[in-house]
């Protein structure tokens, strides 16, 4: 497990997107939670801590007073002053004895930031995260709050779903992508220790957070399929999370790992643990039985499934080639043939996708509850080819006469076609359809209504 977990960080390195997926099967949290606290340490060591010494917390000695300054204090008579209640105790030695043990020789202060100021110190904290403090800053507040805004970022599932299913994976591939970030920095670190600047090190610091931004980007586009600019900055929002890491873990840690909390913590909440565990588990499971499925010379399906995992996560050149093999086997596989056009026209291949479509018709033309006309549609119209999209999607509106993305792709042609009245009247039929629609499906219709509220 250690070496194969190892290949898997490394590849984030040179091969991101192939080994993100391969994390998603095949990756073990616990070994990158210990490989995070480990390079956090390293990484606090050599790069951070001189930030912490020159930023955060510069080393002032105090001023001696002068001459005129200094007050005549009573020298003590013993070598250690009696305190009250103790044979020889004097009140004015005492006292001054006190004053002398509490007055301060030094102090610590905050050098204002680069670009961000004295304000950065609201949301950054160059001290040392202690052993175990970045995995549960992980685990205990970046991650759920992710999730929660890649649930009110518009994806079809509620939080408690999302949690439930994709904490575990989404987990993982965030430690794994802190620890692939942060490796070659620490590595820098190491070498440049004699001559690492404050301002060098800040600059390793924001090249090892970008680097962890783009990787957890990519995460949410497999995982969610959302595109990286946003995604981007949903990762760059929840690291807010990190900015009361230290304070949480740093100051309440004997109170939060109290056994009797923990004990009464797992009691509340080992059900959805058990299913956060589970569903981890059963998604690894599920790709590992459909990968020892295909050594069958004759099970295509197993490919097709396969193929279905890699085009969820934007996989495509893996799903295209499992596709394909499953056609290779069954040259009647009709589902693979509708997905290879679905990914053609993504890539804008639309003579590809127009012959994959082609295929489909032929063998069923109600394919996909006639959702085959629709990407045929779809596809004439992207190629400009404006009557035969009208035709194509004709036929699909009228055996499915409230699918917002349907509806809009025909309003969209008639205005091509410069039947303005009926298109609006179809892009407004597109609204209606979105808003009569239940809440479970609005999230994942919504952005129809808004491309045709837009347009009527």
């Amino acid at each position: 497990m250690i070496w194969e977990n190892t290949k898997l960080l490394l590849g984030l390195l040179y091969r991101p997107v192939s080994s993100m997926g391969r994390i998603v099967d095949e990756g073990h949290w616990l070994y990158a939670a210990v490989v995070v606290a480990v390079l956090s340490l390293l990484f606090h060591a050599t790069v951070t801590s001189v930030i912490y010494n020159n930023y955060e917390a510069i080393y002032h000695e105090l001023p001696k007073p002068a001459a005129s300054e200094q007050v005549e204090e009573p020298t003590p008579p013993h070598t250690v002053t009696p305190a009250p209640g103790v044979e020889g105790y004097d009140p004015e030695l005492y006292a001054a004895a006190v004053q002398r043990q509490q007055r301060p020789h030094f102090y610590y202060e905050k050098s204002p930031l680069p670009l961000a100021g004295m304000r950065g110190w609201w949301f950054i904290s160059f001290a040392d995260p202690g052993l175990f403090s970045t995995v549960l800053g992980m685990a205990i507040l970046y991650i759920p709050v992710l999730i929660l805004l890649v649930a009110m970022s518009g994806v079809n599932a509620s939080f408690s779903v999302l949690l439930r299913r994709d904490y575990g994976p989404l987990l993982t591939c965030g430690l794994m992508a802190w620890a692939a970030a942060h490796l070659p920095f620490v590595i820098a670190g190491f070498v440049l220790v004699p001559v690492l600047s404050a301002k060098a090190a800040l600059g390793l610091w924001a090249a090892g957070a970008v680097c962890f931004g783009l990787l957890m980007a990519l995460g949410l586009r497999m995982l969610f399929g959302i595109h990286y600019p946003k995604g981007f900055v949903l990762v760059a929002v929840a690291s807010l999370a990190f900015s009361v890491q230290a304070k949480l873990f740093g100051t309440v840690s004997p109170y939060l790992f109290s056994p009797f909390l923990l004990f009464y913590a797992f009691n509340m909440f080992r059900g959805d643990l058990g299913d956060i565990g589970f569903s981890f588990r059963q998604r690894q499971g599920f790709r590992r039985s459909m990968e020892a499925a295909t050594i069958n010379p004759r099970d295509a399906s197993a490919h097709y499934q396969l193929g279905l995992i890699y085009q969820y996560r934007r996989q495509y050149g893996e799903a295209i080639s499992r596709f394909e093999k499953a056609i290779q086997i069954a040259h009647d596989e009709t589902d693979a043939h509708f997905q290879l056009g679905r990914i053609a026209r993504e890539q804008g291949r639309l003579q590809d996708a127009i012959n994959h479509f082609s295929v489909v018709l032929e063998q069923d033309d109600k394919h996909a509850h006639s959702e085959i006309w629709r990407e045929v549609g779809a596809t004439y119209l992207s190629a400009w080819m404006f009557a035969d999209a009208k035709e194509a999607l004709a036929k699909f509106i009228d055996r499915r006469p409230y699918d917002p993305e349907g509806l809009y792709y025909y309003g969209k042609t008639l205005e091509h076609l410069k039947a303005s009245e009926e298109a609006r009247e179809i892009f407004g039929r597109c609204v209606e359809a979105v808003k009569t629609m239940p809440s479970y499906r609005y999230r994942e219709q919504r952005k129809w209504d808004k491309l045709a509220r837009e347009r009527v």
